[in-house]
């Protein structure tokens, strides 16, 4: 409760300080004081109380819909890199950041311009563009294209690991960028609602690509990601496979696991919210974007998949945001035969990091997915 009452108390104390200029003004006029500051303090008691249940979830709501984007650390990211021998040169936010202070990138100029001709625009709903990067395979023609959707505050960069595995079996990749992320044009957060529209729109622009006709098209995400990737199922038709890492089950639950937000010594947990501040935040942020979180069930969508649709759900055991009892409910719902699903958890992992605590194994899964992947 202590941010509520922190911000609250900081918006009472800007009003306070308007009224100083004026108490002086009456002090110079000879004006009694008494009386003047009794009615400031009334009125802003009252102000306390409005700005504790209004403003602040109003405010933050607004800043969720409007401000959430990619964190600074990977602004910089341009696309992936591969060297002379086609394989790819994983970036980071320590890369980066020391490329930036260099003020140069530690490879070869060819490598950083092949990365920038990499880059491709899509059209996706609301006017929103959106920027992604093709990966070629290493192999023609290419054993699936894989689609990666990246998590809230990521960009490309965080794809890359991934989608070095999934080349290194014979895979093209294409990495989307979500709108409000990497070099995606901006439009109100819906938290994977009109966000699918980004996933449905880069399918449709990879299957029209010379040559990729007919070539399977898998869908990978991570946290955010597998909100977007779950939302657009639906309205994909001929899907060979599924991916879905640290997976959410509804917007709803997972938005308060995330406000809720309490780690301890993590000076972030002075950010946790309890009700009814969690409640009337998401209110908030259904009201700014014009959507309903309720709407955002990845849950009921996975429930009614195909059944010949093979799907791989990664967890991680140290995930307050997906916790392993979420994923698991979600597999428990899947309605495909054993022979088509899968589910793995990396209990020593955090949040969609199982693809870096536990590398050989991931690629492992991965390459189970292709054997089972449906074909057109």
């Amino acid at each position: 409760m202590i941010f509520p009452l922190v911000a609250a108390t900081l918006l009472v104390m800007a009003t306070i300080v308007l009224m100083l200029p004026i108490a002086l003004l009456r002090v110079v006029r000879g004006r009694p004081q008494a009386s003047f500051w009794r009615k400031v303090l009334w009125l802003h008691l009252g102000l306390f109380v409005l700005h504790l249940f209004l403003t602040f979830p109003l405010l933050l709501g607004l800043l969720g819909s409007r401000g959430l984007g990619t964190r600074p650390q990977e602004l910089d990211y341009a696309g992936p890199r591969l060297d002379a021998d086609g394989h790819m040169l994983v970036q980071s936010w320590d890369s980066l950041g020391k490329e930036r202070a260099a003020g140069k990138p530690f490879v070869d100029a060819a490598f950083v311009a092949a990365a920038h001709s990499r880059e491709r625009r899509i059209e996706s709903s609301d006017g929103v563009t959106l920027r992604a990067f093709r990966l070629e395979a290493r192999q023609e023609p290419p054993v699936a294209t894989v689609v990666l959707v990246h998590g809230l505050f990521r960009s490309g960069m965080e794809l890359e690991p991934v989608a070095s595995m999934w080349r290194e079996l014979g895979c093209e990749c294409w990495l989307l960028e979500l709108r409000n992320h990497g070099g995606s044009t901006r439009a109100p957060f819906t938290a994977g609602l009109r966000e699918s529209d980004d996933v449905v729109s880069a399918v449709e622009f990879v299957r029209k690509q010379a040559g990729r006709e007919r070539t399977p098209v898998i869908l990978w995400g991570v946290s955010l990601g597998t909100l977007a990737v779950s939302m657009a199922l639906p309205r994909i038709d001929g899907l060979a496979g599924v991916v879905l890492d640290a997976p959410m089950d509804d917007l709803t639950a997972a938005a308060h696991r995330m406000l809720s937000f309490d780690r301890g010594p993590d000076r972030r947990s002075w950010l946790h919210l309890s009700e009814p501040w969690r409640s009337l935040v998401i209110l908030s942020l259904e009201q700014w974007s014009g959507f309903r979180a309720r709407d955002v069930s990845p849950g009921e969508v996975l429930a009614n998949l195909p059944q010949d649709l093979p799907v791989l759900l990664v967890g991680e055991g140290i995930d307050d945001r997906a916790p392993p009892d979420t994923v698991e409910r979600l597999f428990a719902r899947l309605p495909m035969p054993a022979e088509r699903k899968q589910l793995w958890m990396v209990m020593e992992a955090k949040h969609g990091q199982a693809f870096a605590a536990e590398p050989a194994a991931y690629a492992e899964r991965l390459r189970w997915l292709l054997a089972h992947m449906r074909r057109g």
